[in-house]
C-alpha cells in the first residue's frame, strides 16, 4: 500500500499512554472510575477507523522540527487578494460575525452558481444547486450520510484518498474497490500517472444491484492522475446503465500540469442528474485552514444533503465564506488571463514538482510524474533493497489506507510525497538524510528482529490459550448431546386453498419446530407412487409430490438467516409469498451488531493471498477471515475468535461443524430439511427399489446408526402420559397427514405391515380423551421461547383449559401446525429428560 513520507528524518517513537489514579482518590472515586473504564464508550461503527495518520504527522513534524512532506497543505501564504479579502471580512460589516443562511452565504452561493454553471453547462440555482460545507471533507461526509444506506455498496477507485472508506463504513455501506493498473513506461522514461488506467471489464464487474454510488477523484490523490474524457465516458456509461450515483471529488481541478485539461464528469451528457461535484476553497486559493468547501448537484439529490447538513454542522463560518466569495468574484473577472490565480498556481507548483522528482531520483527512488494535484508517489523498491524496513506498521506514521487490503500487493512499494511547499520545503538535504538512515541500519535491524521475536512469542501464547479454550469447551457439559427430528407429509399443503395460505401454513410449521428446538425436518411423500423426479435436486419424489418440494423449500428459506438468503435462494414461484412471513427469530438469525460466539456465513468470491484462507460474510460490518481456502458460495458455521483487534479490516474466525453450537454451547442452531419419498424403514428389505429407498424417512437418517428412538403420533395410539421414554441420542417424531399416519403407511408400496404401531418404538396419542376431532390452541408469544431451551407450552390435560364448554371447543377449527405444537409440548418433558441422560 501507499505510505506517506512525513517527518522523514525523525525517529519514530510512539508514546505509551497510561491512565494513573491520583494518590488522593478515595476508595469510592476509584470504584467509580473503574466502572466508567469498564464500559465501552465508543459506538461500534467507529471500530477499525479510529486511527488517523494526519494527527501523528503533525505531532512528529512539530516535535522534531522537520519538513512535513506527507500532509497536503502549502507552507506559503495565500495570494494577496485572498488575504485582503479575509481581513476585510473580519474587520468590515459587523453582521459577518453572526449567522448567515444555513446552506451558504448568499453572495458565495450566487458566485459559485454563476462561476461553475458556465463550466458545467448548467443554469445553476444558488438556493437549490449549491450547498456550502465545512471544507470538502464536510461535503463528502454529508454526501455519504445522506445517500448511503445500510448494506449499500460504494465503488472506490484505488489508490484513493483515505477518508472514502471510513465514511462509507460509518454510513453502514460496504466499500467495493477497483484498482488503477499501471502500464510500463517507455525505456529510459519515468512512469507517468496517466500510464495508470482502469480495466473496463473489471470496473463493470464491480457494479451489482446493491451498488449505490461510485467515488471519482480527478485529479487523483495520491496518484496525480487526471482522468481523460474517454475514461470519464466509460464511468458515466456504467453509472447510467446501472442507475448509480457519482460522487466526484474535484478539489484539485485547478492544479493540472503539462497541458492536461480537467473535465468534470457532471458536464457529460446524462450525468448532471446523478452527480455531486465537490470543490474546496482551501485547495483553490492555498488556504486550507479556512475550511470552506461546497457541493453542487441537482436539487433532487442535494435536498437530502441539506437535511444532514442542517442537523449536524448547520452553518459554516460567515467571515470565511465572505472572503471566498470575494476571491471568486475576482477570479471570474480574470479567468483565462495571465493574471488569473488558477493559471498562476500550477505554473508555481510545476518547478516544485520537478525539483521533488529530481531529488527522489538522486537517492534511488523512482517517482511517477503526476499530471495534477499536490502529490506524487514514488517506487521505493530499489531503495528498500538497500535500506531496512521500519519495525512495523503500528510504529510508523505511514498512511496505509490509500489502497485496500486486496490490492496491498499492488501498492506496498509506493510512498506518497507532497510537493506543495515553498523554499523551505525545497531545502530538504536528501543525501544527508540517506546517510543518516544508513548509519541507523543496524539499529533498525536489531529492533526489527526484536519485534519479530515478540510477535512470534505472542502468537505462540495465543495459540496455546486457544488450545486450552477449545479443550475446556470440549470438556464442558453445557452442550446438548441429543437431536430431535420431525417427519411430516407434504400433502398437508394441498388442504390450503390459495398460494398465500400454503405459504402461511408452511411458516407456522417452521415456527412450531423452532419453538421446540427441532434439529431436522423430514418432508415425505405420502403418495409416493413412482420414482420420477419433480426437480433435479430432490430425487425420489412422485409426480404428485410438488407440495413436498414447496414445503421443503419454504422451510429451508425460513431457516436461513436473512442476510444469507440472497446468496442461496433466487426468485422462485414457491417463495413468492415467503417474504410476508414473520421471522423465526432463531438464535442463529443474528442482527448486524449482535455479539455471539458462533455465526452462520457464506464464503465470498474474493481473491486472497495464497495460504491466507477465505473471507466469509457473516452479516456483520466486517467480513470474517478464516484459515481454510473454501469454494465461494458455500454456507459455513464460523466460530469467532474471542479477542478481535478493532483496527483490523476483518474479524478472525474458524470454520466448525454446524453441530458445534448445539453440542458445545447448548445453543439451538436451526434445523436441516430433508425430502423423502416414503416411510420405508429397512433399506436392506427392498433392494429392488434403490432410488425410492435412497429417500426413505428411516433409511436415509443422517446419523450413522439411524434413529434410536422413533415415535408415531395417532389418535389410536396409547396415552402420551403413560409413555416412559428411554435415553436416546437421535429421536424421530412422525406425524400423519389429513387422513392420519395410518393412511400414509397403507400408501407406502414398500411396507407390508398393516399396523403402523409396529414401525415405531412408541405409538402415542398426544391429545387423549378428546370428544372432538377439531381442536385449536392459541400460543402466547411463541417467539419468546425460540431463543432458549425448549419449554412445554401446552401440558397434557391442560390444553383446553381456556374453553368454557364442549360446544365451544367443538366449534374450533383444526390446524396442523397447532397439532404439532400440542404434540411436541406433550412429548417435550419426556424427550428432554431422556435426552439429557445421554452421555
Amino acid at each position: 500500500m501507499l505510505r506517506s513520507a512525513a517527518a522523514i528524518s525523525a525517529p519514530l517513537v510512539w508514546p505509551l499512554w497510561e491512565r494513573k489514579a491520583g494518590a488522593s482518590l478515595t476508595l469510592a472515586r476509584c470504584l467509580h472510575q473503574t466502572l466508567i473504564m469498564a464500559k465501552q464508550l465508543q459506538a461500534r461503527r467507529l471500530n477499525g477507523i479510529d486511527h488517523n495518520p494526519w494527527v501523528e504527522f503533525i505531532r512528529l513534524a512539530k516535535e522534531y522540527d522537520v519538513v512535513n512532506l506527507g500532509q497536503g497543505f502549502p507552507d506559503f501564504s495565500p495570494p494577496d487578494f485572498a488575504v485582503q479579502a479575509f481581513q476585510q471580512a473580519t474587520s468590515g460589516d459587523f453582521m459577518l460575525n453572526q449567522y448567515t443562511m444555513a446552506f451558504g452565504y448568499p453572495p458565495l452561493t450566487k458566485i459559485l452558481a454563476s462561476f461553475f454553471g458556465k463550466l458545467l453547462g448548467q443554469e445553476l440555482d444558488p438556493l437549490k444547486n449549491v450547498l456550502v460545507t465545512v471544507g470538502a471533507y464536510g461535503a463528502l461526509f454529508t454526501a455519504f450520510q445522506a445517500l448511503v444506506d445500510e448494506g449499500d455498496e460504494v465503488i472506490i477507485i484505488e489508490p484513493a484518498f483515505d477518508c472514502y472508506e471510513p465514511m462509507t463504513l460509518m454510513a453502514g455501506g460496504r466499500p467495493v474497490f477497483v484498482s488503477l493498473k499501471p502500464s510500463p513506461a517507455a525505456k529510459g522514461q519515468l512512469e507517468s500517472s496517466n500510464d495508470w488506467q482502469l480495466e473496463p471489464t473489471e470496473l463493470a464487474s464491480k457494479f451489482t444491484p446493491r451498488t449505490k454510488a461510485l467515488v471519482l477523484n480527478t485529479p487523483n490523490n495520491p496518484l496525480g492522475k487526471v482522468f481523460s474524457k474517454k475514461e470519464l465516458e466509460l464511468v458515466a456509461d456504467l453509472c447510467q446503465q446501472h442507475d448509480v450515483l457519482c460522487i466526484s471529488d474535484e478539489v484539485y481541478q485547478w492544479l493540472v500540469y503539462d497541458g492536461h485539461q480537467h473535465v468534470s464528469i457532471a458536464s457529460l451528457p446524462g450525468m448532471w442528474e446523478r452527480t455531486l461535484t465537490i470543490g474546496s476553497a482551501g485547495k483553490s486559493f492555498s488556504a486550507t485552514g479556512w475550511k470552506v468547501g461546497w457541493v453542487m448537484g441537482p436539487d433532487r439529490i442535494l435536498k437530502h444533503l441539506r437535511t444532514v447538513h442542517q442537523n449536524s454542522i448547520f452553518h459554516c463560518p460567515t467571515q470565511a465564506q465572505a472572503a471566498v466569495a470575494q476571491c471568486f468574484e475576482r477570479e471570474q473577472q480574470h479567468l483565462g488571463q495571465p493574471s488569473s490565480y488558477f493559471l498562476q498556481l500550477p505554473q508555481t507548483m510545476k518547478p516544485n514538482r520537478d525539483h521533488m522528482i529530481r531529488s527522489l531520483q538522486s537517492v534511488g527512488l523512482k517517482p511517477l510524474i503526476p499530471q495534477g494535484s499536490y502529490f506524487l508517489i514514488a517506487d521505493i523498491s530499489d531503495f528498500k533493497s538497500k535500506m531496512p524496513d521500519l519495525p512495523g506498521a503500528e510504529d510508523e506514521p505511514y498512511d496505509r489506507r490509500f489502497a485496500n487490503q486486496p490490492h496491498q500487493k499492488d501498492f506496498d512499494h509506493y510512498i506518497r510525497f507532497c510537493f506543495v511547499k515553498g523554499e523551505h520545503g525545497q531545502r530538504v538535504e536528501w543525501r544527508k538524510w540517506k546517510q543518516q538512515k544508513k548509519e541507523e541500519k543496524k539499529k533498525w535491524k536489531d529492533l526489527k528482529m526484536m519485534k519479530k521475536l515478540e510477535r512470534q512469542r505472542a502468537q505462540e501464547e495465543q495459540a496455546k490459550r486457544q488450545e486450552e479454550e477449545e479443550a475446556a469447551a470440549q470438556s464442558s457439559d453445557q452442550g446438548r448431546p441429543y437431536t430431535l427430528s420431525v417427519a411430516l407429509p407434504g400433502s398437508i399443503l394441498d388442504n390450503a386453498q390459495s398460494p398465500e395460505l400454503r405459504t402461511y401454513l408452511a411458516g407456522q410449521i417452521a415456527r412450531a419446530c423452532t419453538i421446540f428446538c427441532v434439529d431436522e425436518i423430514v418432508v415425505f411423500d405420502e403418495e409416493g407412487q413412482d420414482t420420477k423426479t419433480v426437480e433435479g435436486e430432490f430425487r425420489g419424489v412422485g409426480k404428485k409430490g410438488q407440495a413436498c418440494v414447496q414445503l421443503a423449500r419454504i422451510l429451508q428459506y425460513l431457516e436461513c438467516p436473512q442476510y444469507l438468503r440472497k446468496a442461496f435462494f433466487p426468485k422462485h414461484q414457491d417463495l413468492q409469498f415467503a417474504g410476508i412471513l414473520n421471522p423465526l427469530d432463531s438464535p442463529h438469525h443474528m442482527r448486524q451488531d449482535e455479539e455471539s460466539e458462533f455465526r452462520e456465513g457464506v464464503v465470498v468470491d474474493r481473491p486472497t493471498k495464497a495460504g491466507h484462507g477465505s473471507l466469509v460474510n457473516c452479516g456483520m460490518k466486517k467480513e470474517v477471515k478464516i484459515d481454510k481456502k473454501l469454494e465461494p458460495g458455500l454456507r459455513v458455521t464460523v466460530r469467532l475468535n474471542q479477542k478481535q483487534l478493532p483496527e483490523c479490516k476483518t474479524y478472525k474466525g474458524t470454520v466448525v461443524s454446524s453441530q458445534d453450537p448445539r453440542t458445545k454451547a447448548g445453543l439451538y442452531w436451526g434445523y436441516t430439511v430433508r425430502l423423502a419419498s416414503c416411510l420405508s424403514k429397512d433399506r436392506s428389505s427392498f433392494p429392488e427399489c434403490p432410488s425410492v429407498l435412497g429417500g426413505a424417512v428411516f433409511a436415509e437418517a443422517p446419523f450413522q446408526d439411524g434413529y434410536d428412538l422413533t415415535i408415531g403420533t395417532s389418535e389410536r395410539g396409547s396415552n402420551v402420559a403413560s409413555a416412559q421414554l428411554p435415553s436416546f441420542r437421535h429421536a424421530l417424531v412422525v406425524f400423519g397427514g389429513l387422513q392420519g399416519l395410518e393412511a400414509g403407511v397403507d400408501a407406502d408400496p414398500n411396507l407390508e405391515v398393516s399396523e403402523p404401531s409396529v414401525l415405531f418404538d412408541f405409538y402415542v396419542n398426544t391429545c387423549p380423551s378428546q370428544g372432538s376431532r377439531t381442536i385449536r390452541t392459541e400460543v402466547d408469544n411463541p417467539s419468546a421461547c425460540s431463543r432458549g431451551p425448549a419449554h412445554p407450552l401446552i401440558l397434557p390435560g391442560s390444553w383446553a383449559a381456556g374453553c368454557e364448554d364442549k360446544e365451544e371447543l367443538d366449534s374450533q377449527l383444526f390446524s396442523f401446525q397447532e397439532a404439532i405444537l400440542i404434540s411436541l409440548a406433550a412429548l417435550q418433558p419426556g424427550l428432554t429428560q431422556a435426552g439429557s441422560q445421554t452421555t
